[in-house]
C-alpha cells in the first residue's frame, strides 16, 4: 500500500510535517555531523572529548531579547499601517496572533532544539584539532603567504598606522565582541520571522550548518593553525607579531580588551585542558567570525539593500578586527569569505531542489 501523501495525513501530523519539511536538509546535515562524531570518537578517539549535551538557556535568553523589541515593532507597524490604537485589544491580539503563529513558532522551537547540538558537536571537534594536526608548520606558511599577498608587508603593520591608537583599538575590540550577539539575534530572526518559510530563511539555515561543519571542522582540521597571537609559541621561530601582541597587552592594561582576556583563556585550556570552565579550542584558518559575518551579509541583501550593506559593513569590521587583534592572518578571512559564498550558492541549489512545492502559511 502506497504511503499517504502529506495532504492525506491526520491533521496534527500534517501540521507538524509542514512545520518540519522546509528544514529537513538542515536537520539532516546536523544529524550527519553528530553521527560522524560518534563513529570517529568510538573508532579513533576523535573528537577526544565528545560532548553532545544540549544547552538551550543561551538561545532561549536571546530569543526573549529578540521577541520583546520585535513585538513592540510589530505593534508600531500595526498602528502606522492600519491606523490602530494601542488601547484596542484587537490590535494586541492581531499582533500576537501573527507573531506567535503556531506553525511558525513550532518550526522555530524545533530549530532551537537542534542548534545547540550542532554547536556542541562543533566545539568537540574544534578542541581536538591540534591532536590530529598539530599547530606550527602551516602557521609559518600562512604568515609568509599573508606577507606575499600584501606587497611584502604584514597586514597588521599596514593597518597599524590607522588603527594603532588605544581608543581605536578599544572600539575595534568592542565591535569584534559584538559578533556573537549579532550572529545569534540574526539566527533567531531568520529562524522565527525571516519571511516565514522563505527561500532566504531556508538557505540561511542550511548555509549556517554547512559553514560550521565544512569551514569550522573540515577545513579547520586540514589547515590547522593557531594564529598570530600564538605564532611564536607554536612555531618556536622569530615572531613577526610580537610587537602587535605587546601593543595589545599595553592597551589591555588600561582598557581591558576582551580579545586579550579570551586569548589567555584559550591558551590556558590548550596548554592544560579543563583549566577554565569554558574555552572552545584554538583554530585560526579559516575564520569562522568572518564566515558568519559574510553569511549575515548575504542573507541581509536578500532582505533589502540597507540591511545587506549594514551587515556588509559589519563583516568588514570583523575582518579588520580579526587581523588587528591578532586573532587571524588576513588570508584566514579571505578564504572563509570565499568558502561561505560558495556554500551559500550550494545551499540555495539544494533548497531549490528540495522545495519542489512551497509551504504556504495559508495552506492549512
Amino acid at each position: 500500500m502506497a504511503a499517504a501523501e502529506p495532504s492525506a495525513r491526520p491533521r496534527p501530523l500534517r501540521f507538524v510535517w509542514r512545520a518540519i519539511r522546509p528544514d529537513v536538509p538542515f536537520y539532516a546535515l546536523i544529524g550527519l555531523l553528530m553521527g560522524a562524531a560518534v563513529i570517529l570518537h568510538l573508532a579513533f578517539g576523535y573528537p577526544r572529548e565528545l560532548d553532545l549535551r544540549v544547552s538551550l538557556v543561551p538561545l532561549a535568553t536571546r530569543s526573549l531579547v529578540y521577541a520583546l523589541p520585535a513585538v513592540v515593532a510589530a505593534l508600531g507597524w500595526a498602528m502606522i499601517r492600519h491606523d490602530r490604537s494601542l488601547l484596542s485589544a484587537r490590535t494586541w491580539l492581531d499582533v500576537l496572533r501573527g507573531f506567535f503563529e503556531p506553525r511558525r513558532t513550532l518550526a522555530f522551537v524545533l530549530v532551537l532544539l537542534a542548534l545547540p547540538s550542532l554547536m556542541a558537536t562543533f566545539v568537540s571537534f574544534k578542541a581536538s584539532i591540534p591532536n590530529i594536526h598539530p599547530f606550527g608548520g602551516l602557521d609559518v606558511a600562512f604568515m609568509e603567504l599573508d606577507r606575499l599577498l600584501h606587497f611584502g608587508e604584514h597586514p597588521w603593520v599596514l593597518m597599524h598606522g590607522v588603527l594603532g591608537s588605544p581608543t581605536v583599538t578599544a572600539f575595534v575590540d568592542f565591535t569584534y565582541s559584538l559578533w556573537f550577539a549579532v550572529l545569534w539575534l540574526t539566527v533567531i530572526w531568520q529562524t522565527w520571522h525571516g519571511a516565514y518559510f522563505s527561500d532566504a530563511r531556508e538557505q540561511f539555515l542550511l548555509s549556517f550548518a554547512a559553514c560550521w561543519i565544512l569551514i569550522g571542522v573540515v577545513f579547520a582540521t586540514l589547515l590547522a593553525s593557531a594564529g598570530p597571537v600564538y605564532y611564536g609559541t607554536v612555531t618556536g621561530a622569530a615572531d613577526p607579531f610580537a610587537a602587535l601582541v605587546d601593543y595589545l597587552h599595553q592597551v589591555d592594561a588600561a582598557r581591558a580588551l576582551k580579545a586579550v582576556w579570551i586569548q589567555g583563556i584559550l591558551w590556558d585550556n590548550y596548554a592544560s585542558p579543563g583549566t577554565h570552565p569554558f574555552g572552545e579550542g584554538i583554530s585560526a584558518m579559516p575564520s569562522m567570525h568572518v564566515s558568519m559575518a559574510v553569511l549575515m551579509a548575504l542573507v541581509g541583501f536578500r532582505v533589502n539593500r540597507v540591511v545587506g550593506w549594514a551587515y556588509a559593513a559589519f563583516a568588514v569590521l570583523i575582518l579588520i578586527g580579526s587581523v588587528h587583534l591578532a586573532w587571524h592572518y588576513a588570508i584566514d578571512g579571505y578564504l572563509a569569505a570565499g568558502l561561505t559564498v560558495v556554500i551559500w550558492w550550494g545551499a540555495g541549489r539544494v533548497m531549490s531542489a528540495w522545495n519542489g512545492e512551497r509551504v504556504d502559511l495559508a495552506d492549512r
